[in-house]
């Protein structure tokens, strides 16, 4: 038997103002994102913003329905769209963040998304950044969305 550690580093900035400006608006096109949401059932409206290698950014929020699992995530919505699109670009940051959250805590991918932002990760063969923030409040960065899911899925038969 072997006795191992999971630790997961990452840097919290109390207010925006304490982060570079290209990430401030980041996170400001991803509260952009949240006032388009549909969450008509939850009303709680997510937003998430990348950054390309081409320095492009693209926004998406959640999408909610009645039948509640045919619902998407923002990350998912924003994922999806860029990869559809633009495959061979490359994300250098993704930033997320929700409005009506009633945590004191920057909100945090689900589990979905989290295995999705890592795949996308490794397809790209290169880490990205990812911020989480909450509006009023902290940020927090992960220098990679693996930092988020350290235990993901993988596909053992690809590369």
């Amino acid at each position: 038997m072997q006795n191992k550690k999971i630790e997961i580093g990452y840097r919290q900035f109390d207010n925006l103002a304490e982060l570079e400006v290209s990430d401030q608006n980041l996170i400001n096109r991803a509260l952009e994102a949240c006032k388009t949401a549909y969450a008509p059932y939850s009303n709680f409206p997510v937003g998430a913003a990348v950054l390309l290698d081409s320095g492009e950014i693209f926004i998406g929020n959640n999408q909610e329905n009645i039948s509640f699992p045919a619902g998407t995530c923002a990350e998912r919505t924003l994922l999806n769209f860029v990869h559809a699109n633009f495959p061979e670009k490359k994300i250098l940051t993704m930033a997320i963040t929700a409005t009506n959250s009633h945590s004191h805590n920057p909100v945090t991918p689900c589990g979905v998304c989290r295995q999705v932002m890592v795949e996308m990760e490794r397809e790209q063969d290169t880490d990205y950044r990812v911020l989480l923030h909450k509006p009023g409040g902290s940020t927090i960065e992960f220098s990679g969305a693996n930092q988020l899911l350290p235990l993901a899925f993988e596909d053992k038969l690809k590369k």
